[in-house]
């Protein structure tokens, strides 16, 4: 028998051996292999890793150990490798050095719930990989993902999402039958296959003809008809239960999968199947070192655990690795550690616990005191198993594996009351411990459970303890993340005990913010700056002074500028990367109520430049590069927003879904609906109302709006709809923050529908207009540039009174002149209408003529349409007005088109996109009631256009 045999799979591995070649040259792919236990996707994958095209390769396995287990296992394993063929050592201090312990000393880890260590790492792997892969190309396995824990499934979608250009061929197995419907994957998965470059591949049952092939090369014989019926029946065509049945063919049908596997075991000599169960307690891989230990311990001496496993291996139930050895299939691990007695189990367990406890050669710490509180915890040792977990836990959270950070210290949570001298052993009271998990799960994103572990230590504390008024601050930040009103509640009850009150303060303010209760988050802001200063505690300075200078933003004064660069400087010196980038984006908005842009732009790009020398660009620069986009499309620069937000990687977390606000926006703007809708169902997609804050939910409405008050077919009673719905849910017209920024809009509906004046109509305008009139004239509206603009252009549209609206107007015009873009196109639309009113139309025509003006170097189809709308307005003694409502633009596209040009062309004669065209092409067909390109140039030549 030859153990190299591979049948049946030629056309699979020949697949990813092209794929690896495409990656060569066109940057990195990805294929997730799937496919049942035992179908043969290791032997598919040691095949592939023999003939890849590229250069260098490395293989990584997920291991089973159950919670909190070894995390990022699979890529530890993968960068050893890559530094033992060759690859350059990590340097101390290097974030690499917390994936390789034994390689440096490894950067510590900063508490609290800054998520930027994590991002470092990630960022530090994923330019290894790259180095490594130039230019040659680099070839990744991953097994057995189906047992991945969290945090390597987190890195894994970080790669995936940002290897681009490079040269890595990455290939990625997971077992499809223990893909329960609960199992983290199942829903992960499709998400993956959705990315660009990520295809899978599933391996299917071995056909009759390769069942064949394959008992041919195991037996030397070939099969009779009516025994290889048999044997594809049994077997399922599974490879390896094919095997199973020809090691033992005497043996009659077996009763199941695990009786079939152990015919390889039987027949066996006893000291073998002895070490195979004790290696099978492991897992599905052994290190020889620990082996050794165990075995020793359970009466098996060196020599005859020598010849046991020589007898494993030649048997082809193990197979030897540089460090230990693997059974040939987990599936046959499981079968062997299932054939043991309980007891049998329970032993072995604690003899690998002792083991471990004082230390294996060629295992480190983390990977010992893991598999220890693995093994111990199996024992039934709780002792020793609460002791590894704490410790397995402080490795997680210096890794940055906050995950399993969590699941360990939960752990310890229920191991707690089962040891009596658990606070002694551990040295911290059960409340300190249940602050930590709360805190852990801040940090690992689970607000929730972070609620539930800090109410439970509550309900046992003194109320008026120190400790209880900080599990009161982490429980109150829990609730702020979750949108609740119980975080005031909590932080307000945690101020009278708590020992740094300008923490206490610092977040108040912020969750004051949040909720719209500006003035309260005032005083809280200025009340957390005063605190801590007096005490010296500089972090809650920078905070309340990020929060401060936002609030501030409505004066348009130099205050607020300095309380944010003062706060982004302190933020800095003190390596708080979190409150940092927070005041940058805040500080990019202040100046954009100013009207200052390339200011504003110029701070945009400093936040991503400054992600950049942090290490933490790719891993957190999609929300930073949203707001450069978000800059340069109120810029009215919409090819170079979309050209920045292409450049960065869409994620699938909050800053995902404020792309697609933004792309929902842009293809608003330029009148292509379908891209619109599509990016605001993928919003809802990536951020559920039923798990998400009200206030992300704004800028959704916003962008409904925008689409509904420019799409052809007047949708005006719908957009009145979408803003009630949005004034219910998030009070977008009575919040005066939010307000200022949707106003105008409103107001211009409202004007729309006073204008229309169907049944209706007027009833809908008045109830949108009466909150908004009582918020813009309550006293609180900003007085900033941006605000007096957003206040004059609404009540601009809600004056009824011609005379009183053009002094609106007069005051509006100014301001949009320094704001530019949609502002002024928006002032001046306005302003021309009332000037009609008035029956002033010299006043029209020039207002439309700086209009038109604005439209040639701002060519959008808002701009177009409402261009077309004023031209028609004035009538035929206008500059030019196309019959059957075209556009001048619309014109020239099908006199491009009558020439014979295809989109491109067009495009590059009118120096507008091709999708440009087509959105222009497919509106002028509507408008002149045709289906084709053909029947449109027809129509317009009827009508003297070409």
């Amino acid at each position: 028998m030859s153990p190299s045999t591979f049948v049946g799979r030629q056309r699979q591995v020949d697949h990813l051996l092209s794929d690896a070649a495409r990656a060569r040259t066109e940057g990195a792919r990805t294929v997730l292999l799937r496919g049942d236990a035992g179908i043969g996707k290791s032997r598919l994958l040691e095949e592939y890793l023999e003939h890849t095209p590229l250069r260098n390769r490395a293989l990584g396995a997920c291991l089973e150990l159950g919670a909190g287990g070894l995390a990022f296992a699979p890529f530890t394993a993968l960068l050893r490798q890559l530094v033992r063929e060759g690859g350059p050592v990590p340097a101390a201090g290097s974030e690499l050095t917390r994936l390789l312990p034994g390689q440096g000393e490894a950067p510590s880890a900063r508490s609290g719930t800054d998520d930027h260590d994590r991002a470092r790492l990630f960022e530090a792997v994923l330019t290894y990989l790259e180095e490594r892969a130039a230019p040659a190309g680099l070839s990744l396995v991953v097994e057995d993902l189906h047992w991945a824990d969290a945090s390597t499934r987190d890195l894994l979608v970080f790669l995936l999402r940002n290897l681009g250009a490079a040269p890595v061929h990455l290939v990625v197995s997971v077992r499809s039958d223990d893909l329960h419907r609960t199992h983290p994957l199942s829903r992960a998965l499709p998400e993956l296959e959705r990315l660009p470059r990520v295809t899978r591949l599933d391996l299917a049952p071995l056909t009759r003809e390769a069942v064949a092939e394959q008992v041919a090369a195991l037996s030397g014989s070939v099969p009779d008809p009516d025994s290889l019926a048999l044997l594809l029946e049994r077997s399922g065509g599974n490879p390896l239960f094919v095997e199973s049945f020809l090691a033992a063919p005497e043996g009659g049908v077996p009763e199941g999968p695990r009786e079939l596997l152990m015919r390889r075991v039987e027949p066996l000599a006893a000291t073998t199947r002895r070490v195979l169960g004790l290696a099978s307690v492991a897992g599905d891989r052994v290190d020889h070192g620990l082996l050794t230990e165990v075995a020793e311990a359970s009466g098996v001496g060196e020599d005859d655990l020598d010849e046991a496993l020589r007898e494993a291996v030649d048997a082809r139930v193990l197979g030897a690795t540089d460090t230990g050895y693997v059974f040939r299939h987990a599936l046959l691990a499981e079968a062997v550690k299932g054939d043991l007695l309980p007891g049998q189990r329970v032993r072995a367990h604690r003899r690998y616990a002792a083991a471990l406890e004082g230390g294996v050669p060629g295992l480190s710490r983390s990977e010992s005191v893991a598999q220890l509180a693995h093994h111990a915890y199996s024992a039934h040792d709780h002792p020793r198993a609460l002791g590894a977990a704490w410790e397995s836990a402080g490795h997680a959270r210096d890794a940055s594996a906050h995950p399993e950070h969590l699941a360990l210290l939960e752990r310890v949570v229920e191991l707690w009351e089962l040891v009596p001298d658990a606070a002694e052993r551990l040295g911290t009271t059960y409340g300190e411990l249940l602050l930590g998990v709360c805190l852990a799960a801040q940090t690992a994103g689970d607000p929730r459970r972070a609620v539930e572990h800090a109410s439970e230590a509550l309900a046992e504390l003194d109320p008026g303890s120190e400790l209880a008024a900080r599990l009161l601050v982490a429980r109150g930040l829990s609730y702020k993340e979750l949108g609740r009103l119980e975080a005031l509640d909590d932080l307000r009850a945690a101020a009278r005990n708590h020992p740094e009150p300008a923490v206490v303060s610092a977040n108040t303010a912020s969750v004051l913010m949040m909720r719209g209760s500006d003035a309260e988050a005032e005083r809280a802001a200025r009340a957390a700056i005063e605190e801590a200063r007096a005490c010296g505690d500089r972090a809650s300075e920078a905070d309340a002074l990020v929060t401060l200078g936002a609030l501030l933003d409505h004066t348009g004064e130099e205050e607020p500028l300095e309380m944010l660069r003062q706060g982004i400087r302190i933020a800095r010196e003190l390596g708080d990367v979190q409150v940092e980038m927070r005041g940058l984006n805040n500080l990019g908005s202040n100046l954009g109520s100013r009207f200052e842009t390339r200011e504003r732009l110029a701070c945009a790009q400093e936040a991503l430049d400054r992600s950049a020398e942090l290490g933490v660009a790719r891993s957190q620069g999609a929300g930073l590069a949203n707001g450069l986009a978000s800059a340069l499309v109120a810029a009215g620069r919409l090819e170079e927003a979309r050209a920045r937000l292409d450049a960065a990687p869409a994620g699938e977390d909050l800053s995902g879904a404020r792309r697609q606000v933004l792309v929902a926006q842009m293809a608003a703007l330029e009148g292509d609906w379908e891209t619109s809708r599509g990016a605001l169902e993928e919003f809802t997609r990536l951020l559920p109302r039923e798990t998400s804050t009200r206030v992300e939910y704004m800028s959704h409405y916003y962008a409904r709006l925008l689409g509904l008050l420019f799409e052809p077919g007047e949708r005006w009673t719908e957009a009145a709809r979408v803003i009630l719905e949005a004034e219910q849910e998030v009070r977008m017209v009575s919040h005066v923050r939010f307000s200022a920024s949707t106003g105008s809009a409103t107001a211009m509906v409202v004007w729309r529908l006073r204008r229309r004046a169907e049944p209706g109509d007027r009833e809908l305008a008045d109830t949108l207009a009466e909150p908004l009139v009582s918020v813009l004239e309550g006293g609180d509206w900003p007085v900033s540039p941006l605000g007096r603009l957003s206040g004059e252009t609404a009540l601009a549209f809600l004056e009824e009174d011609p005379e009183r609206a053009a002094e609106y107007w007069d005051r509006a015009l100014p301001l949009a002149e320094r704001a530019g873009g949609l502002s002024l196109v928006e002032c001046l639309f306005g302003a021309f209408w009332n000037a009609l009113g008035t029956a002033d139309t010299g006043r029209a025509r020039d207002l439309l003529r700086r209009c038109e003006a604005v439209l040639a170097g701002f060519d959008l189809y808002v701009v177009r349409q409402l261009v077309a709308e004023m031209r028609a307005a004035l009538g035929p003694d206008s500059a030019a007005a196309p019959p059957a409502g075209l556009t001048p633009r619309e014109v020239e596209v099908l006199v491009e088109v009558a020439r014979g040009s295809s989109n491109r062309e067009v495009g590059e004669a009118l120096f507008i996109s091709g999708k440009t065209v087509s959105v222009h092409l497919s509106n002028a067909m509507g408008k002149l009631g045709v289906a084709n390109r053909t029947a449109a140039v027809a129509r317009a030549r009827e009508l003297g256009l070409v």
